[in-house]
C-alpha cells in the first residue's frame, strides 16, 4: 500500500468534497428519476467520487489529484472515504 502522507490526504479529501459538491445534485436526481428517495449510501457517494475522473474535473487541485491517480482504486476508496462521515447522503 502507498503511503498517503497527512497533507495529501487532507488534499485529496477536499477535492472530493467539492467534487460531491458539484455532482451530488445531479446522483440524487437520478436517484428520484429512477422511481428510488434521493438518498445514496456512503459506499456509492464515495464510488461516485472516485469514478470517471470527476475529481480530475471538479476537484481544484491538479496536484493532488496527478497523486491520487497513483493509487489503486482500493488506496483511492479508502482516503475519500474518511471525507464522507455519515451513512447516508440526500436531500
Amino acid at each position: 500500500m502507498k503511503k498517503v502522507s497527512e497533507e495529501m490526504e487532507k488534499r485529496i479529501q477536499k477535492m472530493a468534497l467539492r467534487t460531491w459538491d458539484q455532482i451530488g445534485g445531479d446522483m440524487l436526481r437520478s436517484c428520484e428519476e429512477a422511481g428510488e428517495p434521493a438518498i445514496m449510501k456512503k459506499s456509492h457517494v464515495v464510488e461516485a467520487v472516485c469514478d470517471a475522473g470527476y475529481m480530475g474535473v471538479y476537484g481544484g487541485d491538479k496536484e493532488a489529484y496527478t497523486f491520487f491517480e497513483t493509487l489503486t482504486y482500493p488506496e483511492k476508496k479508502k482516503v475519500v472515504s474518511k471525507a464522507f462521515p455519515f451513512s447516508r447522503y440526500g436531500f
